[in-house]
């Protein structure tokens, strides 16, 4: 039995939105029908190909029942701008969507809740529980147990067994999590840090950051660096 095809709006119009529309339009039921944003920001017309509608224009024409929503807005103020609009979104009675990729590696009973993105070849293990308006980078790997919080951001990151991400979180690129540990709401984890022991609220790590070798990049060309 062919399932029905429904209608989505994407919310914003930058990076975010285009990977989203990437997603939703090539490994989902959803028809991408096109873009919106406030109409104080709106910039542009159409993006990838589909029409920009102002915010306060698609309200007015386009029913609840007729079309979900998804709020593609990335992590500014940490991740609270998002939420604010998922929100408002719900106020005004849309439906947000969701999406977990069909390369993603997730339990069978896995549930998601609205406006959350598991991208694809993300591996989440059993017992996991996923928050909603969470979005998990691609390549992510999440340990047994796991919690993740609502409106959390995971970037390619490594998070262990029954370690918990608390709400409004960031975790960067290849950033890693010991299992057991607690990490705090509002929590900026920059990319390659390594945590080991409980976070407190609103607290940031920053990722060690390699420097120069005083040593020319041209003196090591002769060097079999691969075998």
């Amino acid at each position: 039995m062919e399932c029905d095809v429904r209608k989505l709006y994407i919310f914003g119009t930058q990076n975010f939105a285009e990977i989203s529309h990437y997603h939703f339009a090539g490994d989902s039921q959803y028809e991408v029908a096109g873009f919106t944003s406030d109409g104080a920001y709106l910039d542009r017309t159409s993006f990838k190909g589909l029409p920009v509608i102002a915010y306060e224009e698609l309200r007015a024409s386009v029913s609840p029942d007729d079309a979900d929503l998804f709020v593609a807005i990335g992590v500014g103020k940490i991740n609270t701008l998002r939420a604010q609009k998922v929100a408002q979104l719900q106020a005004d009675g849309f439906r947000l969507a969701s999406f977990v990729s069909s390369s993603a590696s997730v339990p069978p009973d896995l549930v998601v809740g609205p406006n959350t993105m598991i991208m694809d070849h993300a591996i989440l293990h059993p017992w996991v529980r996923v928050g909603f308006d969470a979005i998990i980078w691609s390549a992510t790997r999440i340990a047994l147990k796991a919690r993740i919080g609502d409106h959390a951001w995971i970037t390619s990151a490594v998070i262990g067994d029954s370690t918990t991400i608390g709400d409004y979180s960031f975790v960067g690129l290849n950033a890693t999590i010991a299992s057991f540990v607690t990490v705090g709401r509002h929590n900026l984890i920059g990319a390659g840090a390594v945590i080991l022991k409980d976070t407190k609220d609103y607290e940031v790590y920053k990722g060690s950051r390699s420097r120069p070798s005083p040593v020319s990049s041209l003196r090591l060309r002769n060097i079999q660096l691969v075998r």
